[in-house]
């Protein structure tokens, strides 16, 4: 036998015998668990069972101006033009409070050290004096008067006209308690009156003037103004929204109904009511969605918002909800949602991405 033929042999005898007994006997690697993989499981079962929906606090880190749309983020105010959606400037700001967008179509940025005054078409913001802020602190336009701002300091109830003016000593126009305010929901109506939650309901009342308590069963979670000069929108937690026409006697109900689920955030222009959803099922992932009405109380308008980043860690709230901010342009038909971390910029009622950073 030659030895090829030998060769053979000796591998048809190794297949007959099969694997080395070491082979066959040898066990897998372990599997190798870390902590984190066993307890996100756990959290993420927990953390769906804390609602999220109809916060308490009112942020505002989104505002439009004419033209314009602000945007916050973490140590800076982002400005961008419309409709061409492009970046005008970044301006820093210390510490940021809020933005809002105040008479003749300009924007206010709110921060630690000094406030900025943003026109339309200016390449750079003008530097003020900070606006007085405590913690939920609310600001709202002064809708008579370009030269100020109102600060609503809702723990001490308080009211602060804020002049828009570059001399420090003359910062301060007034402060007036508001008689009633239980120091939640707030808003300035298109008349520049005032309209806030109240026990048993709300109050009417012009900042310099006599306070009217109008009574409600409506449990209100938000007022925003209508398109009128005499009408309210109010929202509940549970999304039940009406439409008030507002008197010194009493609240008239326009509209009456239900966004479909509970509120993370709202905003209202004179042509649109825009509010965050947010669906909590309790044992699964939570998700949040964008809903447009028009003033007849029709949706022309629904997204689903992308997923946000995983519920986990200490301030997985804040994370969860950081950017599930909504504002709504009042020259031009432009909606937007986001916050710090991200922020688009819609068309109405179509959805046309103007922007997206």
């Amino acid at each position: 036998m030659d030895w090829r033929a030998l060769a053979l042999a000796a591998v048809a005898s190794a297949c007959q015998r099969g694997p080395a007994p070491d082979a066959v006997r040898k066990p897998p690697p372990p599997t190798v668990v870390s902590a984190e993989s066993l307890v996100a499981p756990v959290l993420a079962s927990v953390h769906a069972k804390i609602s999220l929906a109809a916060p308490p606090w009112q942020l505002d880190p989104l505002a439009f101006g004419a033209h314009l749309f602000a945007a916050l983020t973490p140590q800076a105010v982002r400005v961008f033009t419309l409709p061409e959606g492009t970046l005008a400037f970044e301006a820093p700001l210390e510490g940021p409070r809020g933005v809002v967008g105040i008479a003749g179509g300009a924007l206010l940025a709110a921060g630690a050290e000094e406030a900025l005054r943003i026109e339309p078409h200016a390449k750079r913001p003008l530097a003020l004096p900070p606006v007085p802020f405590l913690p939920g602190t609310l600001l709202l336009p002064e809708r008579r008067d370009q030269g100020f701002v109102w600060a609503v300091q809702t723990a001490g109830r308080l009211l602060v006209k804020q002049r828009l003016e570059r001399d420090p000593l003359r910062t301060f126009e007034a402060g007036v308690t508001l008689e009633g305010y239980d120091g939640g929901p707030i808003t300035v109506l298109r008349d520049g009156s005032m309209l806030y939650r109240s026990p048993g309901g709300v109050t009417h009342a012009l900042p310099e003037g006599h306070p009217h308590p109008l009574k409600t069963p409506f449990e209100v979670w938000r007022l925003l103004p209508g398109w009128r000069i005499d009408e309210a929108w109010a929202v509940a937690p549970d999304g039940r929204v009406e439409l008030w026409v507002v008197t010194d006697t009493g609240l008239v109900v326009q509209k009456r109904f239900q966004a479909g689920a509970a509120p993370f955030d709202a905003a209202a222009s004179s042509a649109f009511l825009a509010l965050v959803l947010v669906d909590e099922p309790g044992d699964r992932p939570r998700s949040f969605r964008l809903a447009v009405f028009d003033n007849d109380g029709r949706k022309v308008f629904e997204r689903a918002l992308p997923p946000g980043p995983l519920e986990a860690g200490e301030d997985w709230e804040v994370r969860a909800v950081e950017n599930r901010h909504v504002a709504l342009g009042e020259t031009e038909p432009y909606v937007a949602v986001g916050g710090p971390g991200n922020v688009e910029v819609l068309e109405l009622p179509g959805g046309r991405r103007v922007l997206a950073r």
